[in-house]
């Protein structure tokens, strides 16, 4: 039995695997939100890339992804739970959802939400 070759190839564009983790890390406890100034402003300068919806995804020669999520956390949070909790559940969602690797999930907390 012969197979075909697939009739064309799958692309997913940046903005959807964004949304995706930024989708996750919302999810995460102690989670305010995602900062997308500062992560378009960071990314913007530093290495002329941009964010969606606080994250930043960059693919390498190899096809694995490189995330970084800009967070805004809670005041009462300890931050380096909860920014271990977001890589965990980024890098989860990401696989089962896309079915890529996902080589490295750096989190950057870039904002405290103080209860007012």
């Amino acid at each position: 039995m012969e197979y075909a070759a697939p009739p064309g190839s799958v692309r997913v564009a940046n903005e959807v695997i964004a949304s995706i983790a930024a989708m996750a890390a919302r999810e995460v406890d102690g989670v305010a939100g995602l900062d997308e100034a500062n992560a378009r402003h960071f990314g913007d300068w530093f290495k002329r890339e941009t964010a969606h919806r606080g994250v930043r995804v960059m693919l390498d020669g190899d096809h694995v992804i490189h995330l970084e999520v800009f967070l805004t956390v809670l005041s009462g949070a300890v931050l380096r739970e909860v920014a271990g909790r977001v890589q965990d559940a980024v890098v989860e969602a990401v696989q089962r959802m896309l079915g890529l690797e996902v080589g490295e999930v750096n989190v950057f907390v870039s904002s405290i939400a103080f209860s007012g």
